[in-house]
């Protein structure tokens, strides 16, 4: 039996990301399995600049994490 604790973060935007990102910088991560839940199938990307993919960018382009970042 795990003796993790739950983290549960619902939402993954930008605010949601850099969390994300800082936690697994963290020793803190251990402690903890992390489940998220979102609306949008693709992983977290630049909505500031959401618009730049109607110019030709990519979702790739717009991508704030590499594809195996969720995975680890």
């Amino acid at each position: 039996m795990s003796k993790k604790k739950t983290l549960v973060v619902i939402g993954n935007g930008m605010v949601g990301q850099y969390f994300f990102a800082t936690l697994m910088d963290s020793p803190l991560k251990d402690n903890f399995e992390v489940v998220t839940f979102c609306e949008e199938r693709i992983a977290v990307y630049d909505r500031i600049h959401l618009s730049e993919y109607f110019s030709g960018k990519t979702a790739d382009d717009l991508s704030l994490v590499e594809e195996v970042f969720f995975r680890e």
